[in-house]
């Protein structure tokens, strides 16, 4: 109705005219030479538009008559087929000849000059018949149905034509959203801190405790219609309609903060991890996704929510730091599995993150310890102008032990066969290698991180070392030579550049750190590490400090306790980490975040005293990192607008804050 009311009053319809020429001939009242002169000029006009259309019609006539079908003129059968069919103008969309059925289901164009498809379906657009593809990507919405719609390019001497046919497909679509939001998902819900709750408890407060969780949990997902049982003492499943979990995914699945109100008497707060599979083809590769979704929840830290569908994950929650867990069960696991691994393979590789700073080299060293000691030839990968390390590569160099140790990526891709070990440290994510090339041209991979995994992480490592409680890489290498090699067999310089790490991350044992912190350090003291020699390799040279203070007057309040400098310049990224961890200690400052320029793109550095997770901030510009130190690195990105992403990047994450706060009270 509203467009055939539209229509009906645009200039050049019948209607308009007619009242046009009643409103010149009220004119006549007031003024009988301007009445005279409002008429003639209606009929002029309409005289005008009555040629126009007719040249229009026979324009269009002449078109359709030069468009054929099967060899011959449009047929009657095309006319009055049941098939809504159209003919367009290619470049405009301008409506220029249609069946009776097609009429009939836009509610009958043809009382409108020049109307066009667009009017009638908003969403529609040409580029797929200029890509010679035959049909519409998707369904095309018009008014309250939708369609498939068919069509090819005619080329005419007046034009490029388009011919369209519709199919009316509402009812599919209907089934097709009414199935899709009744598949069921699949969830895995964890207590992460079970031993932590239970330790020391008696049994009343261990029976309180469960109680609680499970009736929050039971509460939760009353209204859902799904099905939540638990299997094992910490442990449950869950099972529900993707329509009611977009509800829960919409309340940030409160459930996360509701839990945390439980503690025990030490104060151990609880806290879950769940783990969600859906679009899966099977119930089986839904349970699959789940697996992986509540692996990657508990490798992050825990306290928070994963979705895992066939293309991706999806975060929700993270913002607790990690618990320290006690048990050195998988590190000792793990040393064993690695140490059969070493003992299988020809040659092995070490490789860390790209820029490799002390803790990445640290950690190598450490694994370069490791395989020397079951008499296996090793190398760590490196690029030797692109490092935070140069002073302590050097110093490793200096040993005899180390002589053509560190070789360039070229080098490796050379030197590695079919039975090469690759070991990655201090890195988890493919694209943040030293070369992903090398990655992919070996089959046995072994990876040790601290960062918090990210949805692009290694995949199909037959080792995995993955701890976001460690403080470093190097603390993770620290406990699997407790269990590999014998004290003695660590090098001086091996144990100094394994303590440099730590120091790195921990800046000065002052923050993440944790009884095994201090414990790794006891161990690598014992194996020769003299903490004045390491805290030597952070001394910073005079243009460092420099370029340190210069960034830092370059910083301003953000707001929300955030710090904020960038720069245009180039600056060393030793100088840019710890210009971050000098803006940090600022009263009332909870993070930093410090840019700058790297050739053609801008890097990112952020720090964060424990109230912000700068990995979930890091994480909406692309990069990583852990709940208190993370980074980033923008492509091709001018200063200007790193500024204005990273500005974006901190006020939608507090935005989320607000948010969840809001839902929480």
């Amino acid at each position: 109705m509203k467009h055939r009311i539209t229509n009906l009053l645009q200039p050049g319809s019948g209607m308009f005219y007619v009242l046009f020429l009643l409103f010149a001939a009220c004119g006549l009242y007031f003024s009988i030479p301007y009445g005279l002169i409002g008429m003639a000029a209606c009929i002029i006009l309409r005289v005008i538009s009555v040629h126009s259309d007719s040249e229009r019609r026979r324009r269009i006539q002449m078109l359709m008559d030069k468009i054929v079908i099967d060899g011959g003129e449009i047929k009657q059968s095309v006319t009055k087929s049941p098939l809504p069919t159209m003919v367009a103008l290619a470049t405009t969309g301008e409506i220029v000849w249609a069946n009776d059925a097609f009429v009939e289901i836009s509610g009958n164009f043809s009382g409108a000059r020049h109307m066009r498809i667009t009017e009638l379906a908003p969403t529609f657009e040409t580029r797929w018949l200029i890509e010679g593809k035959t049909e519409f990507p998707g369904e095309l919405r018009m008014g309250k149905n939708a369609y498939h719609v068919f069509g090819s390019l005619i080329q005419s001497d007046g034009g490029q034509l388009m011919m369209l046919h519709f199919i009316n497909c509402t009812e599919y679509v209907h089934l097709r959203d009414e199935a899709e939001t009744r598949q069921p998902a699949i969830a895995i819900i964890a207590i992460d801190n079970y031993e932590e709750l239970m330790k020391n408890a008696t049994d009343s407060e261990k029976s309180d405790i469960l109680a609680g969780i499970d009736k929050r949990l039971s509460a939760w997902t009353r209204d859902s219609k799904a099905v939540l049982r638990k299997y094992d003492r910490d442990k449950y499943i869950f099972i529900i309609e993707n329509a009611e979990l977009d509800k829960l995914a919409a309340r940030k699945f409160a459930v996360l903060q509701e839990v945390r109100e439980i503690e025990n008497h030490e104060g151990v707060v609880a806290t879950l991890s769940i783990g969600i599979g859906r679009d899966g083809d099977t119930l089986e590769e839904s349970a699959k996704y789940a697996g992986l979704a509540i692996d990657m929840a508990l490798s992050r830290g825990g306290d928070q929510a994963v979705v895992k569908n066939r293309y991706t994950f999806e975060f929700y929650g993270g913002l607790s730091e990690e618990v320290e867990k006690r048990t050195k069960v998988k590190s000792r696991v793990v040393a064993n599995a690695l140490t059969q691994l070493i003992r299988d393979s020809s040659q092995v590789l070490v490789m860390g993150h790209r820029n490799s700073d002390m803790d990445a080299v640290g950690a190598a060293a450490g694994m370069v310890c490791a395989a020397r000691a079951k008499g296996k030839p090793v190398h760590v990968v490196v690029d030797q102008n692109h490092t935070m390390a140069t002073e302590l590569i050097g110093q490793l160099e200096a040993l005899p032990e180390y002589k053509d140790v560190f070789i360039s990526a070229e080098d490796a891709m050379i030197m590695c066969d079919y039975n090469t070990l690759l070991i990655v440290v201090d890195v988890n994510r493919p694209g943040y290698v030293e070369s992903e090339a090398l990655l992919q041209s070996i089959n046995k991979v072994a990876v040790i991180d601290h960062h918090r995994r990210a949805a692009d992480y290694i995949e199909n490592a037959v080792v995995s070392l993955h701890e976001p409680y460690a403080s470093s890489a190097s603390e993770l290498v620290s406990e699997l030579l407790q269990y590999m090699v014998p004290t003695s067999s660590i090098l001086t310089g091996e144990a100094e550049a394994m303590l440099a790490g730590i120091y790195l991350d921990t800046k000065g044992f002052c923050t993440r750190t944790g009884v095994r912190t201090f414990e790794a350090a006891a161990y690598l003291r014992r194996a020769g590490a003299e903490a004045s020699d390491v805290k030597r390799l952070f001394q910073s040279s005079f243009d460092q400090y420099m370029e340190r203070q210069k960034l830092i007057s370059s910083a301003r309040n953000c707001g929300q306790g955030v710090i904020f400098a960038i720069t245009e310049e180039e600056v060393d990224r030793v100088a840019a980490a710890q210009a971050a961890d000098e803006l940090l200690s600022i009263i009332g400052t909870r993070a930093s975040v410090v840019a700058f320029r790297r050739g053609d793109d801008m890097a990112v550095s952020a720090r964060a005293s424990g109230q912000v997770n700068v990995q979930l901030l890091m994480e909406r510009l692309g990069g990583g990192g852990n709940h208190s130190a993370a980074g980033a690195q923008l492509k091709n990105t001018t200063p200007e607008e790193a500024d204005r992403m990273i500005t974006e990047a901190i006020e939608g994450y507090f935005a989320d804050q607000e948010t969840e706060d809001a839902e929480e009270k």
